[in-house]
């Protein structure tokens, strides 16, 4: 038996820690929904830890997929598969993800792994907010509410964002893309 070419060992251990990303982020996004929240909108956002993970150990097109997967994993297992709460987490997240990943690649500037991930946390917000009015609400009352939900986000971001700090210094294989240096 011939061993393995070096480029298929190393596809497969992507795939393999990729898998975990995604495992990781349904765990959280499914301990997520234990916790007791102030209004049943609130999220915590810990599973986008495992998307900002992939983004900087993996790449763009990983921590797609590992957005992807989870929220699909996530509601299936919620029991929220293809409802309104499934969309929004949908398009919150790969439209959060698209931004995490245009900031971090964006090169030297003034975000650190907090700002990407409060960036995010922020696009989240906002893009849910905007199709909850267009597709839910209708109703321009709702935008009352949005300080509230930016203020949250900042928070949250900021601890996924302080979270993938200390997780990137414990973590035993390159970065893929850096900003440090």
């Amino acid at each position: 038996m011939k061993p393995a070419p070096i480029d298929d060992i190393a596809h497969n251990k992507k795939i393999v820690i990729m898998a975990l990303m995604v495992a990781l982020g349904v765990i959280l996004h499914r301990l997520e929904a234990l916790l007791p929240l102030p209004t049943p909108w609130v999220k915590l956002g810990l599973a986008n830890l495992m998307t900002l993970m992939a983004l900087i150990y993996l790449g763009t097109r990983e921590a797609f997929i590992v957005t992807l997967l989870r929220v699909i994993l996530g509601s299936i297992l919620g029991g929220t598969f293809l409802g309104p709460t499934f969309f929004l987490s949908l398009v919150g997240g790969l439209t959060g993800t698209a931004i995490m990943c245009g900031i971090y690649h964006g090169g030297k500037g003034p975000f650190s792994l907090i700002g990407v991930s409060i960036c995010g946390a922020y696009t989240h917000t906002f893009t849910t907010a905007i199709c909850v009015y267009f597709l839910l609400i209708k109703q321009t009352s709702f935008f009352v509410l949005l300080p509230f939900f930016f203020s949250l986000a900042l928070v949250t971001g900021t601890l996924t964002g302080i979270a993938g700090n200390l997780l990137s210094r414990k973590m035993e294989f390159p970065l893929k893309y850096s900003q440090a240096g």
